[in-house]
């Protein structure tokens, strides 16, 4: 696995809350982890230390639930994983490989990173519809 189950779960309901942010309507935790065929305690988790991150909001009242902390297109597959992996830096997350396969695998880890970087929420969004 690539990615950490919390980044993995993260990924897949990002892109189902209203793309425009904070501004939008909440999601409740119930409806996503049933959308994303998880746990809803595992997600709650998950969606805590994305708010503790600023990704989301938690927004109390009738049209309560979880928004995003900004637009989807200005939030990034890396600032995802970056958050739930408690690092600042992608490096960290996905150490250099060594040994003989370092120079084969290391334009793959570059690649990896530049697509990371570039592919945002909303980009995920566009498989939804």
């Amino acid at each position: 696995m690539l990615l950490s189950r919390a980044a993995e779960v993260a990924l897949a309901v990002l892109p189902r809350l209203d793309p425009h942010g904070p501004a939008g309507p909440g999601a409740g935790v119930k409806a996503l982890a049933g959308a994303a065929r998880v746990p809803a305690p595992f997600l709650a988790k998950v969606l805590q230390r994305l708010v503790r991150r600023g990704l989301l909001r938690s927004k109390r009242g009738r049209s309560g639930g979880y928004v995003l902390g900004r637009p989807a297109a200005e939030i990034t597959v890396a600032d995802v994983v970056l958050a739930l992996e408690r690092h600042d830096e992608l490096e960290f997350v996905f150490p250099p490989v060594a040994g003989p396969a370092a120079r084969l695998l290391e334009p793959v880890r570059s690649r990896l990173f530049d697509v990371m970087k570039t592919t945002t929420v909303a980009d995920l969004g566009k498989d939804l519809s």
